[in-house]
């Protein structure tokens, strides 16, 4: 089974930053879902927002597209995304101040039909500044030898 870090299961922290109606406008528009609570103040007030909400994967871009803390591999091995499962507990609105709090939760070893792997679990955490959570994510990242095929 792999060995990870210390740091790696204490994790990192990003943030506190500020999102704006421009960072939100930009990922709808990106995403071609421009809904009028992620791109009009005015339509998201009059449904009870402070401002703009943004689209829920959003969170994905606040932790710069990729699995936080990294893990470095030994030499020798390869790996894949095997999944994710997001709970949202709240909006995340324009004008917020947000942090993500990212470890390492667990690393267990699991057999599958062509033989062992190991499975890194990352959890991630958008909190506001209050430090109430808005977000986790849990995200799963398969390792094993490239010569198994999958």
């Amino acid at each position: 089974m792999l060995n990870i870090d210390e740091s790696a299961q204490k994790g990192v922290k990003l943030g506190p930053f500020t999102v704006t109606r421009n960072d939100i406008r930009q990922f709808a528009e990106a995403m071609g879902d421009i809904h009028p609570y992620y791109i009009d103040a005015e339509v998201a007030q009059k449904a009870g927002y402070a401002d703009v909400i943004a689209p829920p994967m959003f969170c994905m871009r606040l932790r710069g597209g990729r699995m936080l803390p990294e893990v470095t591999l030994p030499s020798g091995l390869t790996s894949l995304h095997a999944g994710q499962e997001i709970e949202f507990y709240d909006e995340i609105v324009a004008g917020g101040r947000y942090t993500i709090t990212a470890r390492v939760a667990d690393v267990y070893e699991k057999t599958g039909r062509s033989g062992s792997m190991d499975i890194i679990v990352r959890e991630s955490v958008v909190r506001d500044a209050t430090d109430r959570t808005i977000i986790t994510i849990r995200e799963r990242q398969i390792v094993r030898s490239p010569e198994k095929k999958l």
